[in-house]
């Protein structure tokens, strides 16, 4: 039987030919090669069952990232059955983590306003002897951009670093998304005018539209760490691009929005995430009709 690190080559190559997007590859490689590193190479055949439990309950990472790596471990083991390199799928022994549930918190008006004022300009700082004063950031441009796009749209950090020029379409924007599936989402006039001054302001841009200071294509980490300084900046904590998908879908369905037309700009295959943010949306409904309605206004 072959060792594991030749079945990781060959299952990632495997990948490669289905045509998944960057981020899937490099995350399965990232979590295969580790995996690799941290038990040994032995054939993959021979691996216990009780080597990747340890393994897994070793890791000090959320539950939603273990959740992660499990599924990725458990898509290795379901290629080698396949291919003939082992005889068990040993994953399937093993009972999946369950990630936790964390609270979906949006972004209020007043944040995103501070947070579009952050883009312009660094933190007041003093020095000796002078007064305060704050320097003019040359990536206010593209951070506006930024957040108006995440807002807009509620697309995901990896989506948006993987928006070529030609994705700009009259209606709104190409996006690619999880499994290779493509989505056109529409954009307001307000956000293609950011994009439009954004990259209009560029000498060089070619294929990807979002670069970083440096002129390299944005990566997902990249993107994390703009959007939490912005936040610093701001006075904003917990500020990362997810929270703008929380903040857009659950605006959406207050402001009028249907869940099937959320369930499709977000690109989810079922209706289960729509659903949660359905459920706050709906509170706030029941709130509002709670102060609101003529019978509670006028003590009928």
């Amino acid at each position: 039987m072959p060792l594991l690190s030749y079945c990781i080559d060959e299952f990632l190559e495997f990948k490669r030919a289905q045509r998944l997007s960057r981020w899937t590859l490099l995350d399965y490689e990232t979590v295969l090669r580790r995996f690799n590193r941290e038990i040994g190479d032995f054939d993959i055949d021979h691996i216990e069952r009780k080597t990747i439990a340890h393994y897994l309950a070793s890791l000090d990472l959320s539950k939603k990232r273990v959740k992660n790596i499990y599924t990725a471990l458990s898509s290795l083991w379901t290629w080698a059955v396949e291919m003939g390199y082992c005889t068990v799928h040993i994953i399937r022994q093993i009972k999946p983590p369950k990630p936790e549930k964390r609270p979906i918190l949006p972004f209020t008006r007043d944040q995103i306003m501070n947070m579009l004022a952050s883009t312009d300009a660094s933190k007041e700082y003093t020095r000796p002897g002078k007064r305060a004063c704050r320097n003019r950031l040359k990536t206010g441009v593209r951070d506006r951009a930024i957040i108006l796009l995440l807002l807009d749209t509620g697309i995901r950090a990896s989506e948006l670093c993987g928006i070529k020029v030609k994705d700009i379409k009259p209606h709104g924007i190409y996006i690619h998304g999880k499994g290779s599936k493509d989505r056109l989402v529409p954009i307001s006039e307000t956000t293609r005018s950011a994009l439009c001054d954004y990259i209009g302001e560029q000498k060089d841009i070619e294929k990807y539209v979002f670069k970083t200071e440096q002129g390299n294509v944005l990566s997902r980490d990249a993107l994390r760490l703009i959007i939490r300084r912005i936040g610093d900046r701001a006075g904003v904590n917990d500020a990362h691009p997810h929270r703008f998908r929380h903040t857009f879908a659950i605006n959406f369905l207050r402001n009028g929005g249907d869940v099937f037309t959320l369930q499709a700009i977000l690109g989810h295959e079922t209706l289960d995430m729509v659903r949660r943010y359905l459920a706050i949306a709906q509170t706030d409904i029941n709130g509002v009709h709670q102060r609101a309605s003529p019978v509670k206004v006028w003590g009928l």
